[in-house]
């Protein structure tokens, strides 16, 4: 990873400070309330306290910490069409489970977690920031799900410098420095975009395409990206079709698309929307190649589909997956199925992708709380936008976390391309990983980059 000299002179500067304090008896700030803003802008460089706006903040640099405590939040839908998705944070809540009660906690702070159910509604995902905010005094919020969700919250989070962290999907848009509080997890779907396009041009080089995607930013990553990335092939898009939020019914859709007998789809598609399409295609004699956003993969989805309905469907990862042999004997896997059968509860399904990368998004919350110089939202904030090769949860050893201050906000971008094999009721690897570091904003349409 390509890391300004400033950035390499700053992470220096601050782990001659730790040693000295440590030295003196000092450790690192426990806040617990008794610092202010002042003193954490202090300790902030100069360069990074301008980028991340600090002397126009509104909000308390140390709210949500205690002496012995941290308080995170979070809004998710927790019902309706999209409640599938909460089973991310039974993953993330067994891993903060277990650091509470075998690990202390994060430098002895137990990890306090409040979540709202927001329905993935953008209006009351806004409702619900504004409360984990101001009436629960939250520290960050952390893996809010959706694009829309995400962008309807993140000026004001931006405004009182609360830290947004890891955020529940890929869009481009997460790397605008001009909103340096908030971060993304997954990958680019703008990556995903492109992969598939790389696919069919060595593979198959003449490929016709359909697209079905979500209309509205989601979708129009994977479009606008694969167009960009086939420039000058003879790969030619013959179809698009669009679904709203709202009716996750896409068989007319799916209908219309197999009239044009393409060769290859890409499904821009995510929650029921998934299951439904994938059996909307398998009861009709279209035989498309079927790439699928990652968002679809875990069985808590793709499970839902028809038999048949889901075998050799493409897509990409950064995880490992419960169900792959091949991680039998990992220590990392070993832990999360101990640990989370421990502390997920009696319904926790551990062999669920899903699960799985919430307990990844968890693991990599505290390694980023523990290694921040203290718990302020600057120095947090700064330990995000830093991120050097970080490997946590169960993350692919070939995937780690990076990031780069004022460079790079994408922080996970060596993907790996699979393809199920309902046979075996796991993806297999095609081909090896991909390494993107650095590249997303550059692959990327340059109107996905901002809002």
């Amino acid at each position: 990873m390509i890391r300004s000299n400033r950035s390499r002179a700053f992470v220096a500067l601050l782990a001659v400070l730790a040693l000295v304090a440590a030295a003196c008896g000092g450790g690192r700030s426990d806040s617990g309330g008794d610092n202010n803003n002042d003193a954490a802008a202090a300790n902030t460089d100069t360069a990074d306290a301008e980028y991340l706006h600090l002397d126009s903040c509104d909000g308390d640099f140390t709210q949500g910490v205690t002496a012995d405590t941290i308080k995170i939040g979070s809004s998710y839908p927790q019902s309706g069409t999209f409640a599938a998705f909460a089973e991310i944070s039974t993953g993330y809540q067994a891993y903060f489970d277990y650091v509470n009660e075998e690990l202390g906690g994060v430098d002895g702070h137990q990890i306090e977690f409040v979540s709202l159910d927001d329905g993935y509604e953008p209006g009351r995902t806004a409702t619900n920031a504004q409360r984990l905010v101001n009436e629960e005094g939250v520290f960050a919020l952390f893996n809010v799900i959706g694009t829309a969700n995400n962008l309807a919250i993140w000026d004001n989070l931006d405004e009182e410098c609360v830290p947004n962290l890891y955020t529940g999907t890929g869009s481009p848009l997460w790397g605008d420095p001009n909103h340096p509080w908030t971060i993304g997890s997954y990958p680019s779907y703008s990556l995903e975009g492109k992969l598939y396009a790389d696919y069919l041009i060595e593979n198959d080089p003449t490929a016709t395409v359909a697209f079905l995607t979500q209309n509205d930013d989601f979708g129009r990553a994977y479009v606008d990206t694969f167009k960009q990335s086939i420039e000058g092939t003879d790969i030619e898009v013959v179809g698009e079709e669009t679904y709203e939020i709202a009716n996750t019914d896409t068989s007319s859709q799916i209908t219309s698309l197999a009239a044009t007998d393409a060769d290859a789809v890409v499904l821009g598609t995510t929650a029921l929307a998934c299951p439904t399409t994938l059996n909307a295609i398998n009861g009709t004699n279209w035989d498309p190649t079927i790439f699928i956003s990652g968002t679809c993969t875990s069985p808590t989805l793709v499970g839902l589909a028809e038999p048949g309905a889901a075998e050799g469907i493409i897509s990409i990862t950064t995880l490992m997956d419960p169900r792959d042999p091949q991680w039998d004997d990992n220590e990392a896997m070993a832990l999360f199925q101990e640990k989370g059968r421990e502390y997920g509860g009696p319904d926790i399904d551990l062999e669920n992708t899903i699960v799985a990368y919430g307990w990844t998004m968890g693991a990599l919350l505290v390694d980023t709380l523990s290694n921040a110089t203290e718990l302020t939202r600057p120095a947090v904030m700064e330990q995000a936008l830093n991120l050097d090769n970080v490997i946590a949860g169960v993350t692919l050893p070939t995937s780690p976390f990076n990031t780069s201050q004022g460079e790079d906000k994408f922080l996970w971008e060596n993907v790996q391309l699979m393809q199920y094999n309902e046979d075996l009721g796991y993806y297999e690897f095609i081909g090896d990983p991909v390494d993107f570091e650095g590249q997303t904003a550059e692959l990327a349409p340059e109107d996905l980059l901002t809002p």
